[in-house]
């Protein structure tokens, strides 16, 4: 898959399956049954000078392609957010993540709602609203809605129920399937540096079959990517980069607004 393309779909590839809370048995116990924004922050891209010290500007574009790929993939930390009115399937994310496994954000998914997302280690809290519970457990339950709704569900990335969304806090895991280039057909081209924001970015454009993706790779000191653009079967998203090698903002909920998972699972509290 084109560099591009895995950067725009990955956290949608992990954020958008696996069984939801209500769906897994959740209150089985109590006789239940189981283009959109988002900003990317304001910091733009600092560092020195990528590829043995050639400056990206002087580089090919496959060249800075890859030197955006590895400078991604060699970051401590970053975040990344869906853009005002361009999601893939409606999907909207903005997650501020880091190598050593800590997580903050929220994901919003078309007619079920948002979900925030914090991990830290294995262990995940997962604070759906109002509209995820009435979509997933159905507007009847009103009685446990009531009872969960403003609590988070905290277990750990063995918990089936968290399991999948939180892959999409797993840095490494985001990027498997992504890298610069793509097959024999696919073609890597670089227009003139310009200013997004008021960073200097090259955009680098590639193409491959009915697939187009555009990445703003950061001029001056490291290549990051600081926007992508993807589109690709009739779907575009738009997702910008930002808060390199900075601190992931995390502060875990208080005890009295924490449900365990397994406790939800055998529906092993009163209304």
């Amino acid at each position: 898959m084109a560099l591009a393309a895995g950067l725009a779909f990955g956290a949608v590839g992990c954020a958008g399956s696996g069984p939801s809370p209500f769906a897994s048995g959740g209150f089985e116990g109590q006789g239940s049954e189981a283009e959109p924004s988002g900003t990317g922050g304001d910091d733009a891209a600092q560092g020195g000078e990528s590829r043995e010290g050639v400056a990206t500007v002087d580089l090919s574009p496959e060249e800075i392609s890859v030197a955006s790929y590895e400078a991604l993939l060699t970051a401590d930390s970053m975040r990344m957010a869906t853009t005002e009115g361009m999601s893939a399937v409606g999907f909207s994310f903005d997650l501020h993540l880091d190598r050593a496994g800590t997580c903050a954000g929220s994901v919003t998914m078309p007619g079920m709602g948002s979900v925030e997302l914090l991990m830290r280690d294995d262990s995940v809290w997962m604070k759906p609203d109002t509209e995820f519970w009435e979509s997933t457990a159905g507007t009847d339950e009103q009685a446990l809605i009531g009872l969960v709704d403003g609590s988070y569900l905290r277990g750990d990335t063995s918990d089936p129920e968290l399991a999948e969304m939180a892959e999409v806090c797993d840095y490494d895991t985001l990027w498997e399937d992504s890298g610069p280039g793509g097959s024999a057909e696919a073609s890597v081209t670089a227009d003139e540096v310009t200013d997004h924001d008021g960073v200097p970015v090259i955009p680098i454009t590639e193409r491959e079959g009915d697939e187009v993706s555009e990445i703003l790779v950061a001029a001056e000191g490291e290549p990051y990517p600081v926007l992508v653009r993807t589109w690709t079967d009739g779907m575009a998203m738009e997702v910008a980069f930002s808060g390199w090698n900075e601190p992931v903002p995390f502060e875990e909920p208080p005890a009295d607004q924490v449900l365990d998972m397994s406790d939800f699972r055998d529906g092993s509290f009163a209304v």
